[in-house]
Order: C-alpha cells, then sequence, then structure tokens
C-alpha cells in the first residue's frame, strides 16, 4: 500500500510557480500604486530670480556681467554664480533644453573652451548683434558660441537649436 505524499516539506514545480506568480503580482501592484500616486513636478528643477541676483553682482564684478533682458517664454532661471574672475548664468527649459552663459576674466579663448566646452570642434563663424561668434558643436548636440571682447571670454554653451541659442544671445545685455 503507498503513502500519500504530503507537500509540507517538498513543495511541487506547481506551488513554485503559484508563490512566484502571487509575489509578482504583489510587486506590480505596489509599483502602479506608487505611479498613480506620484507626482512629477512641471518645473524639476530649483528656480532662482537671476534678474536680482545679476543686479547684486554687477557692481562687485570686474568686468561687465552679460544676462538676458527676459527669458524666451518657458524658460527659467536655475543657476547664477559669480566668483572673482567667472560669471555664470544657467538657464533650463523642461528636463532637456539647457542654456549656459559663462563669462571668464582670460583673454584665452582657448582655456575657455578647454574648460566649458571640452571636445566641442570648431564649426564656423556668426554674426549676432553686431559681433562675431566663433560657433562649436560638440558632443551631444550641443551647440557652443564663444567670443572674446577685451579682457573676457564669453561661452554661450546650448542644447536647443542654434536660432533660440542665437536669439538668447542677441537678448543679451550689461544693464
Amino acid at each position: 500500500m503507498s503513502t500519500p505524499r504530503s507537500s509540507r516539506g517538498n513543495p511541487s514545480m506547481g506551488d513554485i510557480v503559484r508563490s512566484v506568480v502571487v509575489i509578482g503580482l504583489i510587486i506590480i501592484g505596489l509599483y502602479a500604486f506608487g505611479k498613480l500616486f506620484t507626482d512629477k513636478p512641471d518645473t524639476p528643477t530649483r528656480a532662482v530670480d537671476y534678474a536680482t541676483l545679476t543686479d547684486q553682482a554687477r557692481p562687485v564684478a570686474g568686468f561687465d556681467l552679460l544676462a538676458p533682458t527676459k527669458l524666451p517664454d518657458g524658460w527659467h532661471a536655475n543657476a547664477a554664480t559669480l566668483n572673482i574672475d567667472w560669471w555664470h548664468l544657467g538657464i533650463v527649459k523642461g528636463d532637456h533644453d539647457y542654456i549656459g552663459l559663462d563669462q571668464v576674466k582670460d583673454t584665452s579663448a582657448k582655456r575657455a573652451i578647454d574648460r566649458f566646452a571640452d571636445s566641442s570642434r570648431a564649426d564656423g563663424k556668426t554674426d549676432i548683434g553686431g559681433e562675431t561668434w566663433s560657433v562649436r558643436k560638440g558632443p551631444d548636440d550641443r551647440t557652443t558660441y564663444v567670443r572674446t571682447q577685451g579682457d573676457v571670454t564669453t561661452v554661450v554653451i546650448g542644447t536647443p537649436s542654434r536660432s533660440v541659442i542665437k536669439d538668447y544671445i542677441a537678448s543679451l545685455s550689461t544693464s
């Protein structure tokens, strides 16, 4: 006479598959619940009041600081920093578009390019607002514009289209 098999100490393959399926459904349910009740902010980066910061930085900077008279629609500033010989203003739109303005009190465009636009290559020249800018093409579809005026080298680097960056550069002012 054969004795009935007990599955207590020795689970069958069917028991294992059912357990894995139940645990998988619980994990998927928790993930879906988390996604349903998670709010992604429209502006994932913090905004800074670049106009006020620029007005505070201009009197103490040793050179004429550039800043846009107004930002393009949908853009906001996320960084504004003044160090002894360097001014940085960063603006963003959503998660993907970025324009960075860097001014360095240094007449060496090469050093500024090495610092802010490493791995870029020359891509011609363009005239914006009566000023000639060198254009550089970088990795990840970044475009860089460089100009040296007096003892200040200005670098504008961005990910949007060239026309958007050129409009931004045209809006830059020292007042």
